[in-house]
C-alpha cells in the first residue's frame, strides 16, 4: 500500500513539474508579445499567482530596547527607531555589538535574557511573544527536511502554516509563486540531501531554508544573516526575492554581513549599531554615505561603501573634524542629530533629496504613468488588430496564436502553452479570443500579481481564495481619465503602508489548521520519508534478522536449551527490545533542528508526535515479524505462530516507548548508550526468573519491577503460553526444579492461563502508552527555549 501510494505521489510530483514547466513558457511568450508591440512597456519578471497583496501589513517600533542578561549586563543599550511596514530593512555593525541579540528581542527569540524598553506593532505596544502567529524567521543554519524534495519542503510548508481556507489550488498557486520567486523552480523534484547524502548546492539549499518561511505569507519575516556562505551574485539574488516579496506588504528585517553596494541599495532602512550595543545610525541605505560623510569621515575612491561603514564603526577610520575620534562617539552624535528633529527621517539625507525631486518635477509636468503604458499599449494593439486576426473573423483562435508567438518569439509553441495563454485570457476551455480580452490580458503583465481570466474564475467557485475584483488592470478610456489616474499615482507611494495603520494583531494573524488536519498533513508527510529510508531500514532488518538467527542456533544447536525454558524467553525478549529501542531512536532526535523551528512556527505539536508514532508502528510490526518468523523457522518451538507472536509484539511496543521517550530527553549522540543501559537494566536484570523471585518478596520492589520492567511480563506470557502447548515433565533433576521454580514465579497466584496473560498484555500496553505519553512532554517541553 506505501508502494503504491509512494508510486501515486512520485507521478503527481512529475506532473506538477510539467504544470510548472507550461506556465514559465507561457509567462515567457506573453512578455515577449507584449514586447512586440511596445517593447517600451514594463512587465514584471514574475507575477504571483497564488499570493496576494496583503490587507494587513505589519510597521514595527522599538523604543530604549535592551536586553539585560542574568549575569547582570546588559547586551543592547537604548535602540530606538521604526520599521516600515512593506520594507526591507537591513541590521548591521561589526562582529559583536549585539545584531542577532537585537533581532532575536524583536522577534521573541531572545530567551537567555530579559528584554527591557518597548515594542509596538502598527502602534500597538505589544510583547514579541504575540508575535508567533503572523512572523516567519529564518534561522542562519540551513534547517530543513534532507530527505524531502525542494518542492515537497514548499508545498508541506503552505500546508501546515498557510490560512486553513487555503484551498488545494491555493496551495499549489502559492508553491509556485515561491519556487519562482526564490528561482528553484528547475530543481523542484531534487532531493535536498545531506553532507553525507549529496544533494542540491549550497545556495540552492539557502533558497530553500527561505522559501519555507515565505510559503507561510508572513507578515513579518525575519532573517538571520540569509546571505551567510553565499557569493556576492547568490546573496543579491536572495535579497531580490526579499525585496520582491516585500511589494506584497511583507517587512522583512534581517542581520547582514558586509554585502555589496548594489545589495546594500535594495534595503529601504538600515540600522548600524556601534560598540556596546548602541545605535550609531537608522535610516535610508542611500543616506547612510551623506550622514557619514557630514560628520567628516572622508571614504576614499573605489571603496564599498558598505565595508567602508564598517571600517567606521569599528574605529579603522579617523576623523579630521574629531580630534582623538573614537567609535563610542558615535552614538552620542546619532543621539543629538536625531533629538535635533526628525529622528531617522533627518538622516536620509540623500534620499529624501531624491523624493523631494521627483515631487518638484511632477508639479511642474506630469509624468508618465503606468495608466500612461497601458493606454499606448491598448492603442497599439487596437490598430495592429487587423495583423493579429488572420481569417478577420474579430476573434483569435489557437492557430492564429500560435501563428503570431511564432512571429514574436521566432519558435512555435507547444500546443499546451497556446492552451495556457488562451484559458489566461479568456478562461478555461475557450476556443476563441475577443480582441478586448486580448488587449486586457496583456495590460494585465504590468501588475505585481497576475490578474487574468482562469484566475477570475477560479476564485469565482472559490478554489484559490483570492479576490481579484480589486486588482483589476482596467485600461483607462479616455485621457482624462489617464491624467487622474497619473495624478493620483504620482502623489503616493507605490506602498504607502497605510492599512497598517489599522491593523490590529487579530487582523495580522493567520488562521491555521486544527489537530486532525495537520495531522493528516504530517502523516502523509511522513509517509513520503519513510518510504525514502528504505536503505537505513534495510541495514536494522539485517541486524534484527541476524540476532534471530545467532539465538535460534544457540538455543538449538549448541546450548540445547529446553523449549518451555523462561530463560531462553528472556533472552530473546531483551534482544528484541534492546534493538527496537536503538532504532526509534531515530524516529525524534536525527531531525530534533527542524522540529524546533517547526514547532517555533506554531505547528501542533501533539499533530506531529502522533504522525511520527503512527508511521512508525509499521517499522515496530514488520521488524517484530521478522525477528521472530526466523527465530520460529530454525528453532520450531512446537507453540502456534499467532501465539508465539503476542508477547513479542507487546514487548516490541513497551521497547519503542522506550526509544521514544530516550529520544527526546537525551542528546542524539548519546541516545545509544543510554537505552543499551536502559534496556540492560529492566529486561536483562529486573526481569530474570533467576532473580525475580528474591524481587517479589519485598512489596514496594514488586512494585516497581512490575511498572518499568518488561520481561517481567513478556517472559510471563511466553512460558505460560509454552506450558499450555508443551505441558512439560522433565525426567532431569535440574530441569524438574528450574520448572518449578519457574511455575512459583509466574503461575503461583493459582489464576489461568488466559488471566495471566490478560494481565500481562494490559500491563505492557499500558507501559508503551505511558512511555508515549511522557515522549509526547518530552517533546513538548525539553528545549523550550529553542521552540520559541
Amino acid at each position: 500500500a506505501v508502494y503504491l501510494l509512494d508510486r501515486r505521489w512520485r507521478r503527481l510530483q512529475t506532473h506538477l513539474e510539467k504544470v510548472t514547466g507550461v506556465m514559465n513558457e507561457s509567462r515567457a511568450f506573453s512578455f515577449n508579445l507584449v514586447r512586440h508591440f511596445m517593447p517600451s512597456f514594463k512587465v514584471e519578471k514574475y507575477q504571483f499567482r497564488g499570493m496576494k497583496a496583503k490587507k494587513s501589513t505589519a510597521g514595527v517600533e522599538f523604543d530604549n530596547l535592551g536586553l539585560d542578561l542574568p549575569s547582570g549586563k546588559r547586551v543592547l543599550n537604548g535602540v530606538t527607531g521604526r520599521f516600515e511596514a512593506g520594507s526591507m530593512c537591513a541590521i548591521m555593525g561589526p562582529s559583536g555589538v549585539g545584531k542577532t541579540t537585537f533581532m532575536n528581542t524583536l522577534c521573541g527569540k531572545a530567551t537567555y535574557g530579559q528584554m527591557v524598553g518597548s515594542m509596538k506593532i502598527n502602534g500597538q505596544e505589544t510583547n514579541p511573544k504575540d508575535l508567533k502567529g503572523f512572523m516567519g524567521f529564518v534561522p542562519q543554519d540551513d534547517i530543513v527536511h534532507q530527505d524531502l524534495t525542494v518542492r515537497e519542503q514548499i508545498q508541506f510548508s503552505v500546508r501546515l502554516r498557510g490560512d486553513r481556507r487555503f484551498s488545494g489550488s491555493r496551495v499549489e498557486l502559492i508553491t509556485e509563486d515561491v519556487l519562482n520567486v526564490m528561482q528553484i523552480d528547475h530543481i523542484q523534484n531534487s532531493i535536498v540531501g545531506s553532507v553525507e547524502n549529496r544533494g542540491i548546492s549550497g545556495g540552492q539549499r539557502k533558497r530553500v531554508n527561505v522559501g519555507l518561511e515565505l510559503a507561510a505569507e508572513p507578515s513579518l519575516l525575519f532573517l538571520d544573516e540569509p546571505t551567510s556562505g553565499l557569493d556576492a551574485t547568490s546573496s543579491l539574488a536572495v535579497c531580490l526575492s526579499l525585496k520582491k516579496m516585500c511589494q506584497l506588504g511583507m517587512t522583512s528585517i534581517m542581520v547582514i554581513h558586509q554585502p555589496r553596494y548594489s545589495l546594500f541599495t535594495l534595503f529601504d532602512d538600515v540600522l548600524l549599531l556601534g560598540k556596546g550595543g548602541e545605535t550609531v545610525y537608522l535610516g535610508s541605505s542611500l543616506g547612510a554615505k551623506e550622514y557619514f560623510e557630514s560628520l567628516g569621515f572622508e571614504m576614499p575612491r573605489n571603496e564599498n561603501p558598505a565595508d567602508w561603514f564598517m571600517d567606521v564603526l569599528s574605529g579603522e577610520v579617523q576623523n579630521p573634524k574629531i580630534p582623538n575620534f573614537k567609535p563610542e562617539q558615535l552614538h552620542e552624535i546619532w543621539r543629538e542629530h536625531a533629538g535635533g528633529g526628525g529622528g531617522a527621517e533627518n538622516a536620509d539625507c540623500e534620499g529624501q533629496q531624491q523624493k523631494a525631486h521627483v515631487r518638484l518635477s511632477t508639479s511642474r509636468s506630469r509624468m508618465l504613468s503606468p495608466e500612461d503604458d497601458r493606454s499606448v499599449l491598448a492603442q497599439k494593439l487596437e490598430e495592429e488588430w487587423n495583423s493579429v486576426d488572420f481569417n478577420n473573423d474579430g476573434v483569435m483562435d489557437a492557430d492564429e496564436l500560435r501563428q503570431l508567438l511564432a512571429i514574436c518569439v521566432s519558435m512555435r509553441p507547444d500546443e499546451k502553452v497556446v492552451c495556457e495563454i488562451m484559458a489566461r485570457m479568456a478562461g478555461d476551455g475557450v476556443e476563441v479570443v475577443t480582441k478586448r480580452q486580448f488587449i486586457d490580458y496583456l495590460c494585465s503583465l504590468s501588475g505585481d500579481v497576475a490578474n487574468d481570466e482562469m484566475l477570475r474564475e477560479l476564485s469565482e467557485t472559490g478554489d484559490t481564495g483570492l479576490q481579484l475584483s480589486g486588482l483589476s488592470a482596467k485600461v483607462p478610456e479616455s485621457e482624462e481619465e489617464s491624467a487622474a489616474s497619473s495624478s493620483e499615482s504620482t502623489s503616493s507611494a507605490p506602498y504607502s503602508g497605510s492599512l497598517a495603520q489599522s491593523s490590529t494583531l487579530e487582523e495580522l494573524t493567520v488562521q491555521k489548521r486544527g489537530f486532525l488536519r495537520q495531522l493528516q498533513i504530517l502523516t502523509l508527510r511522513r509517509l513520503v520519508q519513510w518510504w525514502r529510508m528504505n536503505r537505513q531500514r534495510a541495514i536494522f532488518f539485517a541486524a534484527l534478522g541476524m540476532g534471530g538467527v545467532v539465538l535460534a542456533v544457540l538455543d538449538g544447536f549448541i546450548v540445547k536449551s529446553q523449549r518451555w525454558d523462561a530463560m531462553t524467553y528472556l533472552n530473546l525478549h531483551t534482544c528484541l527490545a534492546l534493538l527496537l529501542s536503538i532504532f526509534c531512536l531515530n524516529v525524534f532526535g536525527n531531525d530534533q533542528p527542524v522540529f524546533w523551528r517547526e514547532s517555533a512556527s506554531g505547528i501542533n505539536v501533539s499533530a506531529y508526535h502522533l504522525s511520527k508514532v503512527l508511521v512508525n508502528t509499521v517499522d515496530i510490526a514488520v521488524q517484530t515479524f521478522l525477528f521472530t518468523s526466523i527465530y520460529y523457522l530454525i528453532r520450531q518451538p512446537f507453540i502456534p505462530y499467532w501465539e508465539f507472536i503476542i508477547p513479542f509484539l507487546f514487548t516490541a511496543y513497551a521497547a519503542s516507548g522506550w526509544g521514544y521517550l530516550v529520544s527526546t530527553v537525551v542528546p542524539p549522540q548519546h541516545g545509544p548508550f543510554i537505552v543499551s543501559l536502559v534496556s540492560f537494566i529492566i529486561c536483562g536484570l529486573l526481569g530474570n526468573p533467576a532473580t525475580l523471585a528474591n524481587f517479589f518478596e519485598i512489596p514496594v520492589m514488586k512494585l516497581c519491577v512490575s511498572l518499568v520492567s518488561i520481561t517481567r511480563w513478556s517472559v510471563q506470557m511466553s512460558f505460560v503460553i509454552g506450558n499450555d502447548y508443551l505441558q512439560p515433565e522433565p525426567t532431569d533433576v535440574r530441569d524438574q526444579v528450574m520448572l518449578d521454580v519457574y511455575k512459583q514465579i509466574y503461575m503461583k497466584e493459582g489464576t489461568t492461563e488466559g488471566q495471566d496473560i490478560g494481565h500481562s498484555c494490559i500491563a505492557l500496553f499500558g507501559m508503551g502508552l505511558a512511555l508515549r505519553f511522557f515522549s509526547y512532554l518530552g517533546l513538548r517541553f525539553m528545549n523550550r527555549s529553542k521552540q520559541v
